[in-house]
């Protein structure tokens, strides 16, 4: 399916870096209801991961997951707290509503060619069984827990019960765990959105200022279907997301958030994010199997992940999240061969991380 004019000729208003407060604060909330073993990610996350008991983890999950779509802010505030401020003056119904009708226009799990039928809610949320159901249908099995889905609809169901949970929720979260690691981020945000905003990007097709900003490979079909079917992609520096990219949508906007950096060719250059950029690129490397994984696929030019598996000696979910890591922090590519998934070294990267090693301690 081809892709709009706009991917190819971007102007400066379809592509903007920006810091957007309660959207980045969101994502490191995310962040927090992810698997650990991100190399990379912020000291932040594992930090406040030991704070939290079990109990908090997964009300915060609850929340973060299950109402994701009623959290994400339709605009901008100024601030975290004003953001708490209208949410909970907000009609509690309508705010559960904003999430159902997101659900209506989602569907991970469908064909593409499959035009979206129209949600009938009285049966949808008839029984707790209909409501996971519905999600599973949406999103597939593999993306719904089902048992914080369940204790989700208890609160789909009640909506002041579910904004009061929202809400009481994430002012704790923000008072005792995020405001002071966002005062202490902040100014290094904002050094990274100037820095990416004086540079002219008039001449880079959105596929170019994507890969430019994120300091990541993307190049393949779905990061140019989503940079081409958005109205405004927003590129949004994250203090604890490291070397991952990730999307969230608002409206019909995309925020593509990427670990805060420069860019490699700026002419001043910032030693606070020069040094998170390298720790982010270098804990992919800081283990043994990992550096043993790209060393063979170095000396043999490609290797299927069976290959690996047998070589290495563990067993295929271990493989299958060290390949996942090495591919998502760019130190290898993907791609298929007779239905395995084959992979090669990403040379352009290892220089990369090299050069920004050599510049940080050399100059």
């Amino acid at each position: 399916m081809p892709l709009p004019a706009t991917i190819d000729q971007p102007t400066r208003e379809q592509y903007l870096v920006s810091l957007e407060p309660v959207q980045n604060a969101i994502a490191s909330m995310m962040l927090l209801t992810k698997d650990n073993d991100m190399p990379g990610t912020g000291a932040w996350l594992a930090q406040t991961r030991e704070k939290l008991t079990d109990e908090e983890l997964f009300r915060h999950r609850l929340v973060i997951i299950g109402f994701f779509h009623a959290i994400l802010p339709k605009k901008n505030r100024a601030s975290f707290s004003d953001y708490l401020d209208d949410m909970e003056k907000s009609d509690p119904v309508r705010l559960r509503d904003k999430m159902l009708e997101t659900y209506t226009e989602i569907c991970i799990a469908c064909n593409e060619d499959v035009k979206l039928a129209g949600v009938n809610w009285d049966d949808v949320l008839a029984s707790k069984d209909a409501y996971v159901e519905f999600l599973i249908e949406r999103f597939g099995g593999n993306l719904v827990d089902i048992t914080l889905e369940t204790q989700a609809y208890e609160y789909v169901i009640n909506p002041p019960a579910m904004q009061k949970l929202i809400v009481n929720h994430l002012r704790w979260f923000w008072d005792e765990h995020l405001s002071q690691e966002w005062t202490r981020t902040e100014p290094l945000l904002r050094e990274s959105v100037k820095a990416f905003q004086d540079v002219n990007l008039n001449n880079m097709s959105g596929l170019e200022i994507a890969q430019y900003i994120t300091g990541q490979d993307l190049n393949d079909e779905k990061w140019e279907h989503t940079l081409g079917s958005a109205d405004q992609v927003i590129f949004m520096p994250n203090p604890h997301i490291g070397p991952y990219v990730t999307k969230m949508y608002c409206n019909n906007n995309v925020i593509l958030v990427f670990g805060a950096r420069q860019p490699e060719d700026a002419s001043v250059r910032i030693p606070e994010l020069d040094r998170a950029d390298i720790v982010a690129r270098m804990s992919a490397l800081s283990d043994d199997t990992r550096l043993r994984i790209l060393q063979m696929i170095a000396e043999s030019g490609e290797l299927r992940s069976q290959d690996i598996m047998a070589e290495v000696g563990l067993s295929q979910p271990s493989v299958s999240r060290y390949l996942t890591q090495l591919t998502v922090t760019g130190y290898l590519q993907e791609r298929r061969v007779n239905g395995s998934k084959a992979y090669t070294l990403n040379r352009d990267r290892i220089e990369k991380t090299l050069k920004a090693v050599h510049r940080f301690l050399l100059g």
